[in-house]
């Protein structure tokens, strides 16, 4: 059963708005629906371009991460980008590398292991880390926000750092050089980037700060990586995304990247590129090595300027999409049947031992559309539980978990998706105090998933010129 909602049509504006830009009543319809109510923003949307895009300088603390970053590279100190083991983290990761490295740092690369290490700043990503690299400052991508008590420890070993990302700040927010996530200002149009695009804007402040890495850095060249972090993470494409998202697309058929062209080719995607490309096709690919394996892959997949070196890492890949395609089905067919015998519960906290936490995000996004409720399924491993989290509209997860914060270890996202860790023998009570939770926020009609219906078309109005005029909408996502 689903909610079928109409948008009330505006038929005088419709009509205005298709005289003056020349588009079919339907289309205009769609556009009025979303919010473009006037032909200069119709239009903008329509036509997004880069010079749209606004001034770097407005996201939080972004003067002082450019200053902690020049500084480190005239001191030639030790930079590591710490990053985020999904498409997001990666992407994000191999567009900073390139780009502080033409910048003249000295940089590399560091990304959790998800099943040993966990999620963002863990103490033992972070212990690794310094053995490995002795880094001096700390560029944490796609995490941190959450991590006030690892970067103080950080700190603590002579470590600076910054922190690039979108995910909801919490109450107390870590004490770093500089804290770059456009979520931090209530309302932000800037709130709907993923963290490459909170890269790609560090990287344009440096270029704006730095004239003289302007003429040697052409930042166009990496709208491809942009385009590929933002899709996979499933962030709207609204606002700045839909003007990124947009270049990228068409710049990557000619990507000079030679791994993304290996990974293209081995994923079957030629020619014109479109979000369903990068979400079902290469972004799993790129996904699918941090699930089951190590990032480190992709991450080098997308930095390789090796020929032979990149065709063996994008089959690798493949396979690893493979394999995880397995497992993912058998767990979610496990999952489904739980959820049947829960079904009356407003959130579906599914739980088992052995099952494999690099997929139980996916499985939780299945079984979330199939009974359209928040979902959480955990993996439980030596009496310690690692869950991904996934919700409806209108019900955030993360601020679910935040009510629910006694009972975890650890917990961090967004309103639509987070992570948690519990202890196995807490996740009996962590259901009964998210669904106590959720009785007071869901009500029945927030269960039935909703059609939203913006314009209503007879026949003939799907003529050749109509459908011309759909594709303008492209890049479509979410919302």
């Amino acid at each position: 059963m689903k909610r079928w909602v109409f948008a009330k049509p505006e038929p005088a504006l419709a009509e205005t708005l298709a005289r003056e830009l020349h588009l079919a009543l339907p289309i205009t319809q769609v556009l009025i629906n979303r919010g473009y109510r006037t032909a200069d923003a119709a239009s903008s949307f329509l036509n997004p371009q880069l010079r749209q895009l606004g001034d770097p300088f407005e996201l939080p603390d972004m003067d002082a991460a450019v200053g902690g970053i020049l500084a480190a590279i005239a001191k030639k100190e030790r930079i590591v980008i710490y990053g985020d083991y999904d498409v997001d983290g990666v992407t994000s990761s191999a567009l900073l590398q390139r780009v502080l490295q033409a910048a003249g740092a000295t940089v590399t690369n560091f990304l959790p292991q998800r099943a040993e290490e966990g999620y963002g700043l863990s103490p033992d990503g972070i212990a690794r880390c310094l053995k490995e690299y002795e880094p001096q400052l700390l560029i944490a991508v796609d995490c941190g926000t959450s991590s006030a008590r690892e970067i103080a420890d950080l700190q603590k070993h002579g470590v600076d750092t910054i922190v690039l990302d979108h995910h909801e700040p919490p109450d107390e927010l870590p004490q770093c050089v500089a804290l770059v996530n456009p979520k931090r200002i209530v309302g932000s149009p800037l709130g709907v980037l993923a963290s490459v695009g909170v890269s790609f804007k560090l990287a344009h402040a440096l270029l704006k700060r730095e004239k003289q890495l302007a003429e040697r850095i052409d930042l166009r060249e990496h709208l491809d990586l942009v385009a590929v972090g933002t899709v996979a993470d499933i962030v709207p494409l609204t606002g700045e995304n839909r003007i990124l998202v947009r270049a990228g697309l068409e710049r990557l058929p000619q990507t000079q990247k030679i791994g993304l062209r290996a990974l293209m080719e081995i994923a079957d995607v030629r020619e014109k590129v479109s979000p369903y490309h990068v979400g079902f096709r290469i972004g799993p690919r790129l996904n699918a090595a941090g699930r089951l394996a190590d990032a480190m892959a992709a991450l080098e997949l997308l930095l390789t300027e090796n020929g032979a070196r990149a065709a063996e890492l994008a089959k690798l890949l493949n396979e690893h999409n493979a394999k995880r395609q397995g497992i993912e089905g058998q767990i979610t067919e496990e999952a489904i049947g739980m959820a049947r015998a829960n079904s009356g519960d407003r959130v579906l906290v599914l739980a088992k031992e052995g099952w494999h936490v690099g997929v139980i995000g996916i499985v939780a996004s299945r079984v979330m559309q199939a009974f359209h409720r928040p979902t959480v399924v955990i993996g439980i491993e030596e009496g310690m539980g690692k869950g991904s989290c996934r919700s409806v509209s209108g019900f955030s997860i993360v601020g679910a978990l935040q009510h629910c914060a006694p009972l975890l270890e650890k917990f961090g996202g967004h309103e639509m998706a987070a992570g948690l860790s519990v202890k196995a023998g807490k996740v009996d009570e962590l259901r009964e105090t998210l669904n106590e939770f959720a009785a007071t926020m869901l009500k029945d009609e927030d269960l039935l998933p909703q059609v939203r219906i913006d314009a209503v078309l007879r026949l003939d109005d799907l003529d050749a010129d109509f459908f011309v005029q759909l594709e303008r909408l492209e890049p479509r996502g979410t919302e």
